[in-house]
C-alpha cells in the first residue's frame, strides 16, 4: 500500500499500485490505441481531518475518439467530507462514444483540511453488482429519516437507487423550549443550525455575530424580547434581516406569525414605503453536488432560498425556521430614525417582542438603475409552467425583479419585448433590455429557446435579411416610445474563434445600417485578446465584450473602452471557488452580494450578466405555497449546480423570490453607495476603503459583519 497526504489548496497525484513519480495533479494517464466503449469503473479510499473543499475525488478528464471533451460530475468519485477514517468511494462512467485517452486526478482543492488516500484504482470493464455513489443525508427535520442514495452498476446499466431508513445523524437540538434570534440577510441558515448561545450583539446590517435570547414564554414566564433589529437605507432602497425561530428537541409549533407595527419616528410620522415579512423555505440537496468550501455539513438535506409570502408557519422540533423581514423606503421618505416592533405570536399569544428600527439616510438612489444588468426572465420557461396564466405571471415577474433593482431582461430572446412591458420597467428603473438574440427564427413558436446556429446559416445573405427585416419595424415602435436608447441586441452565445471573421464582417454592416443599436457578445473574442490568440482584426469588433469574470482582465478591458467599447462580465454554472458565484446554493449567498456590489466597482465592469433567472426544471410543478419544507422540488442540474438560472421559484399562486436574488439587490445598492462615494472621495480614496476586505477576485471576505461596517462608513460618505 502506498499513502499519501493532501493538503487542501495543493494539488497532487496519487498512484497507490505504482512507483513511479507523477506530475502534480495527474494520477496517471491512460491511452488507448483501439478506442472502444467499454465502462470504466474507478475510485479508492480516503480518510479526512476537516475538509471543507470544492473538490474531494478522484476525477477523470475523458477525451473521446472524436476529438471531444468532458469532466467533471459524472466523472467523480466523491468522499464525504468532514472528518472520517477510511471510507470507500466508487463510481462508474459508461461512455455513449469511444474513448481514446483518460486523464484520472485526485483532488483534494479549493477550500481546507488534509486527506490521505490509498490504493486508487480505474478498470475497464462491465459492472458486475457494483455498489457506486452511496451518500447518506438526513431528513431531519422534515422527517426523522435518513435517505440513502447509490446505484447499482450492472453490466453497461447504472440502477440509481434511494431509501430511507430511520435516521443515525446525531444533532444537537437546540436548547429546551424555543428560541427567537435574528441574523443578517448575508447568513446562510439552515434548519439545522442552531441558535449560538454565547454571542452579545445581534447580527443584522451593524455587524457582529447572531444572538439568541431564550424565550420565556414557552417555560411558563413572561415573554422576553430577544435583541434587536436594525437596518439603514436610503430612499428607494430595501434592506434585510432573518428573525429565526428554534425549538428544542420536545418542543413543535405550529401557526406561528409575525406581527410588526407601522415603523414611525419620533414624532410619530409612519415610514413612507413598506415593511413586510415573508417565510424562508426549504429545498433538498441530493448526493454528488459540487461543493462549496462554506457550504453546510454533507449530512444536511435542506438548503434555504426561496422567499414565500407571510402566512402562519410550523416550527419543526429540534430545527430553525427563518422568517425574511424587509424594509422599504420610498423616494418622498423623511430621514431619521424610524422604530417598531415584531411580535412572535402563537395561539393568540406573544412570543417574542423584537424591536425594529430603520434609519432612513438623507439621499435617495436614482430612479433609474446605475448598474446595467441583464438577468434572463424567459418566455418560454414561463408558458411551459403556467400555460393558462403565463401573461399574468410574467408581469409579477418582471415586478419582482424590478423590486430588486434588476432588468427584468433576455439576451436569448426570439421573439422582441412587448412595448408594455417595456414603459412599466423603464418607469420602474430599468436601463437596458436586449431586442432579439441573432439567430434564426424558430419554427415552433412554443419553443422554449434557440441557443444558436451555425456560422453557415447565420452568416447567410437569407438571415442577414430576415435578421434586420424583423428589426427594422421594431426600431421604429421603439422610437416612437423613447425606448431606443436602452436597447441592444445579442448574439454569437460563447461561440468559439471559428465564427469571429463572420461576426466582424455581420457587426459592421450592421453598425452602417443601424448605427445607434450596440451589439453585446458573450463569444470568446474577449479571451482570445487577452490570451494573444488573435486574428488579423483583433477581435475588436463588436460593441459591447461580457466575459466570464474568470476570464476578465482589467488591461484589456481598459483597451478596448478606449476605443468606444464597453466591457461586462458574467457568471454562470462556472467559474467555481474560489471565484464568487452565486449560480449554485452550494455558494454562499453573500457572494452575489458581493459580484454586483464590490468587485464590478473595483474591475470597472461596465455590466452584469446572468443567464437565466426561471430555469425551471422539467417536472417540478409549481410550489405548494402552504408548508416551507419542499421535498418533491428537483433542485439537480447535470453539471451538479443545484438550482443554476433559478432566482425566481414558481409558486401555484405567485412568482417567488430568493435569498440569493435579495443578496443581488444588496450588490446592486452597493454598487450605487461606491459610485456616490467615488464622486465625493474620489475612486483612490474609495478604494482604499474596499481592498482591506476585498483583495482580488479571488480573495475576499464573506463576514457579514465586516461588509456591514464597510457599508457604514460608505454611508458616512454619501449623506448630505
Amino acid at each position: 500500500m502506498k499513502m499519501f497526504i493532501i493538503a487542501a489548496g495543493a494539488v497532487m497525484a496519487l498512484q497507490a499500485l505504482a512507483h513511479t513519480p507523477v506530475k502534480a495533479g495527474r494520477w496517471k494517464t491512460f491511452t488507448y490505441d483501439k478506442p472502444d466503449k467499454t465502462p470504466v469503473v474507478f475510485g479508492g479510499w480516503s480518510r479526512a481531518e476537516g475538509v471543507r473543499s470544492c473538490e474531494y475525488c478522484v476525477s477523470l478528464d475523458v477525451q473521446y475518439a472524436d476529438g471531444s471533451k468532458e469532466w467533471g460530475l459524472g466523472r467523480q468519485a466523491n468522499w464525504r467530507q468532514g472528518t472520517h477514517d477510511w471510507e470507500y468511494a466508487c463510481t462508474a462512467l459508461v461512455p455513449k462514444k469511444p474513448i481514446a485517452k483518460i486523464d484520472a486526478f485526485v483532488f483534494n482543492r479549493g477550500g481546507t483540511g488534509k486527506a490521505e488516500f490509498r490504493d486508487l484504482f480505474l478498470e475497464r470493464r462491465e459492472g458486475k453488482g457494483d455498489r457506486i455513489n452511496y451518500a447518506r443525508m438526513t431528513v431531519r427535520p422534515f422527517a426523522d429519516e435518513d435517505e440513502i442514495s447509490y446505484s447499482v452498476f450492472t453490466g453497461r446499466e447504472i440502477d440509481k437507487k434511494r431509501e430511507r431508513t430511520p435516521s443515525t445523524f446525531s444533532f444537537p437540538p437546540p436548547i429546551d423550549g424555543v428560541t427567537v434570534w435574528t441574523a443578517s440577510s448575508m447568513d446562510l441558515v439552515t434548519p439545522l443550525t442552531l441558535p449560538p448561545h454565547d454571542a452579545t450583539k445581534v447580527a443584522g446590517t451593524t455587524g457582529g455575530p447572531p444572538v439568541a435570547e431564550k424565550v420565556a414564554g414557552t417555560t411558563g414566564g413572561p415573554p422576553v424580547a430577544a435583541k434587536a433589529i436594525v437596518l439603514s437605507l436610503a430612499r428607494r432602497e430595501r434592506e434585510s434581516a432573518q428573525l429565526l425561530v428554534s425549538c428544542g428537541a420536545d418542543t413543535e409549533l405550529a401557526g406561528v406569525t409575525l406581527e410588526i407595527d407601522p415603523l414611525k419616528d419620533a414624532s410619530g410620522k409612519e415610514l413612507e414605503g413598506e415593511v413586510k415579512w415573508e417565510r424562508v423555505g426549504y429545498v433538498p440537496r441530493k448526493a454528488g453536488y459540487l461543493r462549496h468550501p462554506c457550504s453546510p455539513e454533507d449530512r444536511e438535506m435542506w438548503l434555504p432560498d426561496p422567499l414565500l409570502p407571510s402566512a402562519p408557519f410550523k416550527v419543526r422540533r429540534a430545527s430553525t425556521q427563518g422568517a425574511w423581514i424587509t424594509v422599504y423606503a420610498a423616494p418622498g421618505a423623511k430621514p431619521g430614525v424610524y422604530r417598531s416592533e415584531v411580535r412572535v405570536r402563537q395561539d393568540g399569544k406573544t412570543l417574542a417582542a423584537i424591536p425594529l428600527s430603520a434609519t432612513v439616510l438623507d439621499f435617495e438612489l436614482d430612479a433609474t438603475f446605475a448598474l446595467d444588468t441583464a438577468f434572463s426572465l424567459m418566455d418560454g420557461f414561463l408558458r411551459a409552467e403556467y400555460p393558462e396564466t403565463w401573461r399574468q405571471m410574467k408581469k409579477q415577474a418582471i415586478d419582482v425583479m424590478l423590486d430588486h433593482r434588476l432588468n427584468p431582461d433576455d439576451i436569448s430572446r426570439i421573439s422582441p419585448p412587448e412595448i408594455e412591458d417595456l414603459l412599466h420597467a423603464k418607469a420602474r428603473g430599468m436601463s437596458r433590455f436586449n431586442i432579439l438574440n441573432i439567430v434564426p427564427e424558430p419554427k415552433d413558436p412554443e419553443v422554449k429557446w434557440v441557443f444558436s446556429a451555425g456560422p453557415s446559416e447565420l452568416f447567410s445573405e437569407k438571415f442577414y435579411q430576415a435578421f434586420t427585416g424583423r428589426l427594422r419595424p421594431y426600431l421604429k415602435k421603439l422610437e416612437a416610445n423613447g425606448l431606443d436608447g436602452m436597447a441592444y441586441i445579442y448574439g454569437f452565445d460563447e461561440v468559439p474563434k471559428s465564427y469571429f471573421l463572420g461576426m466582424d464582417r455581420m457587426w459592421k454592416r450592421l453598425k452602417a445600417d443601424f448605427p445607434n443599436l450596440p451589439m453585446m457578445t458573450t463569444s470568446k473574442m474577449f479571451r482570445a485578446l487577452v490570451s494573444g490568440k488573435t486574428n488579423d482584426f483583433d477581435c475588436v469588433t463588436t460593441d459591447w465584450y461580457c466575459p466570464v469574470t474568470s476570464d476578465y482582465n482589467l488591461k484589456w478591458a481598459d483597451y478596448l473602452r478606449a476605443k468606444g467599447k464597453k466591457v461586462w462580465w458574467y457568471t454562470c454554472c462556472s467559474p467555481g471557488s474560489p471565484f464568487a458565484n452565486m449560480a449554485s446554493l452550494e455558494y454562499p449567498a453573500v457572494e452575489g452580494r458581493l459580484l454586483l456590489g464590490y468587485l464590478t466597482w473595483l474591475y470597472r465592469a461596465d455590466g452584469f450578466l446572468f443567464w437565466h433567472v426561471n430555469n425551471w426544471r422539467k417536472g417540478n410543478a409549481p410550489m405548494d405555497e402552504t408548508d416551507t419544507y419542499f421535498p418533491e422540488w428537483n433542485t439537480w442540474n447535470y453539471l451538479g449546480i443545484p438550482e443554476d438560472g433559478i432566482f425566481l421559484y414558481p409558486g401555484k399562486e405567485h412568482i417567488l423570490p430568493s435569498i440569493r436574488f435579495a443578496n443581488i439587490r444588496d450588490g446592486e445598492e452597493d454598487y450605487e453607495y461606491l459610485l456616490r462615494a467615488e464622486k465625493k472621495l474620489g475612486r483612490e480614496a474609495v478604494e482604499a476603503l474596499v481592498r482591506p476586505l476585498v483583495r482580488s477576485q479571488t480573495n475576499f471576505t464573506r463576514n457579514a459583519a465586516e461588509l456591514s461596517a464597510l457599508r457604514d462608513r460608505l454611508k458616512c460618505t454619501t449623506c448630505k
